[in-house]
């Protein structure tokens, strides 16, 4: 063959062959940085009750930008969404609009449901290799091979007016992940996440002095085969042997937890489930092995907080239905670190966890911050 010809066959090759292929890295070890956890997603019914619960209770306000992902889209499914600053992590609620992954989702999992952990990556093509690389094949949404790249149209509201937008997303495998929905995106110029962020000055964001969002709780029936994911698949950090606070209603031991640290501000604390609240949490249709069960915000003044929820009429709980010890604003962990939760009737179906942590020697948040300043 002509040395001519043969460039062309080679260079047509490359260009039509599919991105996320031959944009794969040559070393699958090389991961110049990590996954960092920008927002949870949140499936809810009625965007606009969540942002004004958790805006008129808890402080955290809403991004002025309006979004959402097109009706036509097959793979996702029309969808209304909504950002809210929830000091330390970035809330997307999803209000599903048409039938799709994301309508079933909410059936599924129900009202206020945290149902995904979402990572953004400098290198959308190179993070995908490296899922290859390690035999892990990308998904989309809708739990099958990703179309276009991972290609997902939004549209965004700029001055006044409808424009299209775009993001790349890619999910791991439901069994890879362990029951939890991971996703990995990229942004496009154009994209939501890009436009949130330009948009809306430290000024305007959520006050500092509101309720901090510290960790989002997943539950796991095999904790360390689940910690594996984070990090040998995400190549995230596992904080060193620590305890973590006592939960009785999820049977939770301080012992039975382990801390994963992403770039981000917020950890993940996987728990283990044991006696009979396992078969609650991990066997039921609406949580499940690798359910996202809670959102932990801490708050200075326990006491104090729960005499302003008590004032807005907001009875706090000791998780779910299970009352606080007669006569206490708090449950109080071995550690020291005290806590409580908002009634999931009141929360729109959201379970929030307000904690204050403990400074004696015990305090589990105060070690588990120690320790990761070494």
């Amino acid at each position: 063959m002509p040395l001519r010809r043969l460039f062309l066959v080679l260079l047509l090759a490359l260009l039509t062959a599919p991105i996320e292929t031959w944009a794969a890295p040559r070393d699958p070890k090389d991961y110049s940085t990590a996954p960092r956890l920008d927002l949870l997603a949140v499936w809810v019914r009625d965007v606009d009750k969540t942002a004004a619960f958790l805006n008129d209770v808890l402080g955290w306000r809403r991004h002025p930008l309006q979004f959402g992902v097109k009706e036509d889209s097959e793979v996702f499914g029309g969808m209304k969404l909504a950002w809210v600053d929830a000091n330390g992590i970035w809330l997307e609620l999803v209000q599903p609009t048409t039938e799709g992954p994301g309508m079933k989702f909410l059936r599924e999992k129900g009202d206020g449901s945290v149902v995904e952990l979402d990572f953004f990556v400098d290198d959308f093509d190179k993070s995908v290799g490296l899922l290859k690389a390690k035999g892990i094949q990308p998904m989309g949404m809708d739990g099958k091979p990703m179309k276009e790249g991972g290609l997902l149209r939004e549209w965004v509201i700029v001055d006044g007016k409808r424009v299209e937008g775009a993001e790349r997303l890619a999910y791991l495998p439901v069994e890879a992940a362990r029951g939890t929905s991971i996703m990995l995106g990229w942004e496009f110029p154009s994209g939501a996440v890009i436009r949130r962020d330009k948009t809306w000055s430290e000024k305007e964001r959520t006050p500092r002095s509101t309720p901090r969002t510290d960790y989002v709780t997943v539950a796991s029936a095999d904790l360390e085969n689940t910690a594996a994911v984070y990090t040998r698949v995400l190549n995230l950090k596992r904080l060193s042997a620590t305890v973590g606070i006592r939960r009785d209603w999820m049977g939770v031991a301080e012992d039975t937890q382990a801390w994963i640290k992403s770039p981000s501000k917020l950890w993940v604390n996987l728990v283990s489930p044991t006696g009979k609240a396992a078969d609650r949490i991990l066997k039921d249709s609406r949580l499940g092995d690798g359910a996202i069960v809670e959102i932990a915000a801490e708050v200075p003044n326990i006491d104090a907080f729960y005499d302003a929820m008590l004032g807005k009429g907001i009875v706090m709980t000791a998780g779910d239905a299970t009352p606080l010890p007669s006569g206490s604003k708090a449950v109080t962990s071995p550690t020291g670190d005290r806590y409580c939760y908002f009634p999931l009737d009141r929360s729109e179906g959201m379970r929030i966890m307000i904690f204050e942590r403990s400074n004696g020697p015990l305090g589990a948040l105060r070690r588990r911050d120690e320790l990761a300043a070494m």
